[in-house]
């Protein structure tokens, strides 16, 4: 993120400038300055030479022993998460942990609400890699600001389209639902529902834009009343399902953007004596391992979550994968499993 420019800093402040204070006075990010004062590469001119000037102006002095002495001590991974979807959750936990024990790393998970919550005292964590964000906490500005502001390195998960210049690793989440309904109109399935997760989820209105954007490709009009929202949580597909379910012409199909919410159609669909596939069919989207223990399997879309985790904290070692990049989308696929079958004639 880069920092307003025009605020330059009272040079006459006791305090020793920063590299936020060199990036606030250049009008760059911090890690734009980290880059120029470490002479590398896939900087512009101009930029480079008002870093410098900035950190000339402010008389800033790196520090070597400080900066050797915190590579050292990097041994620990934070992970901030908003999500009432344990098995989501989980599944990025295990993907951190994987990579944090194969590379000697230590890690943390704490869930949070909007705003900055504990993320004020890592300032003061000598041994700190970097955060990884996990949607929502991925738009929270207050959290962004705060990071960008401490000099601590994040990672922002399933973020697409990317945005910034700190890390994303995600999957393209509009077309996988497109590819989903797709999917669910090559059944024949004309009157599709959908549950859309909470608008302040970027995932959840990607999946809905992909949603629409099948059904007017195929010239199907979303009839009223077949889109429910929920909380990417199992009662509130529950809730869903019961609205879409008793409509005078209920859907003969599901599409919830989520697992935990296509769990909740089919127990609502079993209460109304629905059988599923051939009642109705019913798909969710992340592949969690709840699509494959439930009864019957869910038919859902693959998101690699494991590996997207793993990715964001392979950007934090500095050791991705595929080189030096910093940004990365994964494959997604579609898994077809019990829930789903051609609609009747």
């Amino acid at each position: 993120m880069c920092l307003p420019r025009g605020n330059t800093i009272d040079t006459h402040d006791r305090r020793p400038a920063t590299i936020v204070d060199v990036a606030r006075e250049a009008g760059v990010s911090f890690k734009t300055v980290s880059r120029v004062l470490n002479g590398e590469p896939n900087v512009r001119e101009p930029t480079r030479q008002r870093v410098l000037e900035a950190a000339r102006a402010l008389g800033y002095r790196a520090n070597p022993y400080a900066r050797n002495l915190r590579a050292a001590q990097s041994r620990l991974i934070a992970v901030y998460y908003s999500n009432p979807s344990r098995n989501y959750t989980s599944e990025i936990q295990i993907g951190v942990l994987q990579r944090c024990n194969a590379e000697g790393f230590n890690a943390i998970f704490e869930e949070t609400g909007a705003g900055l919550g504990s993320l004020v005292s890592l300032r003061g964590e000598p041994n700190l890699a970097g955060v990884i964000l996990v949607p929502p906490l991925t738009e929270d500005e207050a959290i962004l600001q705060r990071l960008s502001a401490a000099g601590i390195p994040f990672v922002r998960l399933a973020q697409f389209p990317a945005q910034g210049e700190a890390g994303h690793v995600s999957m393209d989440d509009e077309r996988a639902a497109c590819e989903m309904t797709e999917y669910l109109i090559s059944l024949g399935h004309r009157r599709i529902g959908f549950i859309a997760g909470p608008q302040e989820h970027p995932q959840a209105r990607l999946r809905e834009a992909g949603f629409r954007s099948a059904l007017a490709r195929h010239g199907i009009k979303l009839a009223p009343g077949l889109v429910a929202t929920g909380s990417f949580h199992f009662d509130s597909g529950l809730r869903a399902a019961e609205t879409l379910l008793s409509a005078s012409q209920p859907p003969t199909a599901i599409f919830a953007s989520n697992d935990d919410m296509a769990a909740g159609v089919l127990a609502v669909a079993y209460r109304k004596g629905l059988r599923v596939p051939d009642d109705l069919s019913v798909s969710g989207f992340d592949d969690t391992p709840l699509a494959s223990v439930v009864v019957p399997a869910l038919t859902t879309v693959y998101q690699p979550i494991r590996e997207m985790a793993a990715q964001a904290t392979g950007i934090l070692f500095g050791k991705a994968e595929n080189g030096a990049r910093s940004s990365f989308i994964l494959p997604h696929r579609i898994v077809v499993r019990e829930t789903t079958a051609p609609v009747k004639a």
